[in-house]
């Protein structure tokens, strides 16, 4: 694993300054972690605050920052008002900006975006929902 200084100086400038340095590993965030309850082994929000916290600028190839679910019950348990939750949004942000964000959720917002779907919709589907939409624009 290598180590970038730098990096852990930009979190904590763009977050607050020392607002990640605060954690003292207590683990109350992963203890509250809904996903971290049921997956330990692939979603450990104190290993991600830890990996910050040494300058491991890795943590924007990991796929654990893209499986939090935002429920903020870390940020709502930690007794050092550590929210996790913009940290996360932070490094994803990051990682999209440096190409290590996963292909299928920019594909699927790429397809939102032109179809208004998440998936590609067959010619049937395509079809079937013109159709439907006639039939709701007629009845009102």
């Amino acid at each position: 694993m290598k180590l970038n200084p730098y990096f852990k100086e930009e979190v904590n400038r763009e977050l607050g300054e020392h607002k990640i340095l605060m954690c003292y590993q207590c683990g109350k965030c992963s203890s509250f972690c809904p996903l971290f309850n049921l997956e330990p082994e692939k979603f450990n929000p104190r290993r991600i605050i830890e990996m910050v916290n040494i300058g491991a600028e890795d943590v924007l190839k990991l796929d654990d920052i893209w499986r939090c679910t935002t429920c903020y019950e870390c940020a709502e348990n930690c007794p050092q008002k550590i929210n996790f939750v913009e940290l996360i949004v932070y490094l994803r942000t990051k990682a999209t900006e440096k190409g290590f964000a996963p292909k299928l959720p920019l594909q699927e917002l790429e397809s939102v975006r032109k179809e208004g779907f998440s998936v590609p919709l067959s010619p049937r589907a395509k079809k079937w929902i013109e159709n439907y939409m006639v039939e709701v624009k007629t009845r009102g």
